[in-house]
């Protein structure tokens, strides 16, 4: 498997530099969890909200959005590249994709929900005294769409984009996509086995998707509309996390029903049959990736290339060699 010929990978070498593959792991973990997970917990510790509540995802949607800027930062001041880079070209076509990709992801997890639903294995749950539910809740549920949007890309941009840029730059195919795949999982903190494998190929579902793509507008909307079809749509939980307050249904386990095919306390992502669904997504995503090829296409070939472009460091072992992408790709 070879990224480096790739125009989204080399998107990461238009800059004054390039990271350094130990050094954008680290950075990535920093960010994760001192910015990310950090300022989250400052916020509900000096911010007191109800666990699940609007106000609540709004905490997670600030801390998210600061996570972004962060990773622009690094971007821009030290690669010192344009952060379009980072698979943001073409904003006017991205915002469809985003939108299409919102719809694929309610889809994708619609499937398995409403399948476990319509067989029993998931029941009709009575909201809590301070929820909303039905068509009262739909104004918040819509506005709530625009924080999942922000904590989606948080996770794309940061893994599917600065890490998996750097990495497939500078290390073999498979390292560059298994590595930060794992990192993505890992830090999710679930140890639950289904949840943790339902996760990881979800995460070379994104990987797939990012590299066919070529860039992270479709991706970004997949992941929002995953979570916020177990969130605010079905009112289940989301890797682990309790279900929200605000949502148009809300669902739960049927009495007896098994863990491994509800997903219990982790939700639709702990069952066998989001595994199942997400690693048949898996294999379309890489499919498409495969069949599209590493050639450029005719508007990557009009994106600027700086030819100074180089590692931090100088680098002069061939497996470090980085290619640089030309008009003629």
């Amino acid at each position: 498997m070879v990224l480096r010929q790739n125009p989204f990978i080399q998107d990461a070498a238009t800059g004054k530099r390039v990271t350094r593959w130990p050094r954008a792991i680290a950075l990535y973990v920093a960010i994760v969890l001192l910015i990310n997970i950090g300022l989250f917990i400052l916020l509900t510790t000096t911010w007191s909200v109800t666990e699940g509540s609007a106000s609540a995802q709004l905490q997670e949607g600030i801390a998210t959005a600061v996570t972004i800027a962060a990773v622009f930062a690094w971007v821009f001041w030290f690669e010192r590249r344009r952060i379009q880079t980072l698979g943001f070209h073409r904003p006017r076509r991205g915002a469809v994709q985003l939108l299409l990709g919102m719809v694929i992801g309610l889809t994708m997890m619609s499937i398995p929900v409403l399948l476990l639903w319509a067989t029993g294995v998931y029941e009709s749950a009575a909201p809590e005294p301070d929820s909303s539910s039905g068509f009262s809740a739909l104004p918040v549920v819509l506005v709530l769409a625009l924080t999942l949007v922000v904590q989606g890309s948080n996770e794309e941009i940061l893994t599917r984009g600065f890490l998996l840029q750097n990495l497939g730059l500078q290390l073999p195919g498979w390292v560059a996509v298994v590595l930060p795949t794992l990192l993505f999982t890992v830090l999710h903190g679930n140890t639950d086995p289904i949840t943790f494998a339902t996760i990881f190929v979800y995460g070379l579902f994104a990987t797939f998707v990012a590299l066919q793509q070529r860039s992270l507008w479709l991706i970004c909307g997949i992941h929002a509309g995953w979570n916020w079809a177990l969130a605010n749509i079905y009112g289940l939980a989301v890797s682990g996390i309790p279900p929200r307050t605000n949502a148009l249904f809300f669902l739960e386990a049927s009495p007896g029903a098994p863990d491994w095919l509800t997903g219990g306390e982790n939700g639709t992502e702990g069952s066998l049959i989001a595994t199942v669904m997400v690693t048949m997504a898996t294999l379309v995503a890489f499919l498409a990736w495969r069949r599209r090829g590493s050639t450029t296409r005719k508007d990557d070939a009009a994106r600027p290339v700086n030819a100074s472009s180089a590692a931090e460091e100088p680098t002069t072992t061939p497996a470090e060699t980085v290619s640089r992408p030309t008009a003629d790709d």
